[in-house]
């Protein structure tokens, strides 16, 4: 059977017919665009706070640096614990947030409506056992374990956690059935932590069930945050957002955008940007169960 050459000028025009066909006209009236300060940190127990700036723009504009002073003031509390005026696109602190206080953060810009945003960190949260059992081999031979994480949920408040492995490389090393993870409706756009509330065992102790092809005798180790709900949001939509700007398969489809944008998560008051926070507990290392 003969076969078929195209000539190269004739797959190039098909080539750029493609991609052509995948793009999109959207109407923006950049000249109504009001420009505002961003503002960026998460914080935890374990770090000083960390502030970013910069300002927001129009998607035919880059980056630009931040060129105006900034009086930036920190509550914990209600009580005031930084007063400092800078220029700078960012602010590195030798202060260290605590557990279960409340942190309102105050910026005066001149030109800007005075920025404020607010967030509290959750008390660490402490798991109560983990093991692993040799369920399966998969089809490169290698073990597939079930991981049985297990912890009390506090039944005073709403909560919400993160979770991941410290020696995870690849998400698709997880086979995710538990029902709580499943109920948060994430893991089709292949997060690379798992964050979940707990509305489905609130006030009650959970065993959290995962299978990973990590390898039976390999050491994995598992953390827990304890998360605000500001923290929580962020991800989530971090994560879809991601997702649609990468595309599914991460490989040569990534060039292909695989959705439409979505609104990030913003909690700044007069303006944008993200203020939240966590509290981690130690890699907990897990426990090998026999077979037997």
């Amino acid at each position: 059977m003969q076969k078929l050459k195209l000539p190269l000028k004739l797959l190039f025009i098909c080539c750029m017919f493609v991609f052509n066909s995948c793009s999109k006209e959207i109407e923006m009236d950049i000249h109504s665009f009001e420009r505002k300060v961003v503002v960026n940190t998460v914080f935890s127990p374990d770090n000083p706070f960390k502030f970013y700036f910069s300002y927001s723009v129009t998607p035919i504009e880059s980056y630009s640096k931040f060129t105006d002073s900034i009086h930036l003031f920190l509550y914990e509390d209600g009580k005031k614990v930084l007063d400092k005026i800078f220029l700078s696109d960012s602010l590195l602190t030798t202060y260290y947030p605590r557990s279960g206080c409340k942190y309102l953060l105050k910026m005066c810009v001149q030109g800007y409506d005075t920025i404020f945003a607010r967030d509290t960190i959750p008390q660490r949260l402490n798991i109560i056992d983990a093991t692993k059992q040799a369920v399966s081999v998969d089809q490169y031979k290698t073990e597939v374990c079930d991981l049985r994480i297990t912890f009390e949920d506090p039944v005073t408040e709403k909560n919400f956690y993160e979770l991941y492995f410290k020696n995870q490389q690849y998400d698709w090393e997880n086979e995710i059935t538990d029902p709580v993870l499943l109920n948060e409706g994430d893991v089709g756009y292949y997060p690379d932590t798992y964050f979940f509330s707990d509305e489905m065992f609130n006030g009650t102790k959970y065993t959290m069930h995962i299978k990973r092809s990590a390898g039976f005798n390999t050491t994995t180790r598992v953390i827990i945050r304890n998360i605000s709900r500001n923290y929580y949001l962020y991800r989530k939509i971090w994560t879809r957002h991601i997702y649609n700007q990468s595309g599914a398969d991460r490989g040569v489809g990534n060039l292909i955008y695989m959705g439409e944008p979505i609104p990030m998560f913003n909690n700044i008051i007069n303006g944008f940007g993200v203020f939240a926070s966590f509290n981690e507990n130690d890699p907990y290392t897990f426990r090998i169960l026999n077979e037997n």
